[in-house]
């Protein structure tokens, strides 16, 4: 019993029971004043805390006040006002896009005179595709036509293998359809730009049929021949990236990095006529090119 008057929590609370009572003593021979001070200092903040609690609502029960028709009729007049910047904001984008696809087709223009190219933007494509075909927005109303090349200003992209009045499919460089003449523009060497469902999984096309003592070396860059009618000359194909020997024959074929992702591409320009379009195409097409 002792120890327990003689522990630190025992001199701690007789020290309060002390203080409590000096406490009382104090406050009942002091001025009023003092305690009401104390009590004020310890419940203005609370009154000040209720009374912004009470004016917030009243302004939020003053803004309930309206009738249900009016609050109906004001819902209505905002979605009106949402709709209306909807159709701007769509108007703005496609703005947005017609101006960045005139910047091209000036550029394109300008570097080819003789072409005549159709903008157009890629609104479909099929996820089972290996070879990236798509559709674009424009066809025969816009003076598309089976044949025609697509490219971009980073070069060729593929052509309209179908075509109906309002759209178009387009078969990109990608797919084994796809055959086309192209030269290496530092060594002056053609070939046949080539590719298979494997290249066309990692997204890389070939160059055939070079010979074996070809100087085609990794940096080149492949443009168009223009032999066989379908694409125009000097179009970017894309950058060699390596010369390996063929599987099937005792030629050497080059790996190319295509110029253009076909699998990503969002605008394009078909090019409807340019000059020498068509020409020996009949003989090229029965020899595999395209």
């Amino acid at each position: 019993m002792k120890d327990v008057f003689h522990s630190t929590g025992s001199k701690i609370l007789v020290a309060l029971v002390f203080a409590m009572i000096a406490l009382m003593l104090y406050t009942s021979n002091a001025s009023g004043s003092v305690t009401a001070k104390l009590f004020g200092y310890l419940t203005i903040p609370m009154q000040r805390v209720s009374t912004m609690v009470a004016n917030n609502a009243a302004v939020a029960a003053g803004g309930s006040g309206k009738s249900k028709d009016e609050l109906a009729a004001e819902n209505q007049k905002l979605q009106q006002q949402v709709d209306e910047l909807n159709k701007k904001l769509v108007n703005y984008y496609t703005y947005q896009q017609e101006n960045a696809q005139l910047r091209k087709f000036l550029e394109l223009k300008s570097q080819n005179p003789d072409f005549k190219p159709v903008a157009a933007a890629v609104v479909g494509r099929d996820p089972n595709n290996i070879f990236g075909q798509f559709t674009i927005d424009q066809g025969t109303q816009s003076g598309i036509k089976q044949n025609d090349p697509v490219v971009t200003e980073a070069g060729v992209v593929g052509w309209v293998s179908s075509v109906s009045s309002t759209y178009s499919k387009v078969t990109t460089i990608l797919s084994p359809d796809t055959k086309l003449s192209a030269v290496d523009k530092v060594t002056r060497e053609t070939g046949v730009i080539g590719c298979d469902a494997h290249s066309a999984d990692t997204g890389i096309l070939k160059l055939l049929y070079l010979s074996e003592g070809t100087k085609v070396t990794a940096g080149d860059l492949i443009v168009t021949s223009g032999i066989g009618g379908i694409y125009p000359r000097n179009l970017i194909v894309g950058t060699v990236k390596s010369v390996k020997h063929s599987d099937t024959d005792v030629s050497l074929y080059a790996e190319v990095s295509p110029a253009v992702s076909v699998k990503e591409v969002r605008d394009v320009m078909v090019i409807t006529s340019f000059q020498g379009q068509g020409e020996a195409l009949e003989s090229f097409s029965s020899s595999g090119g395209k």
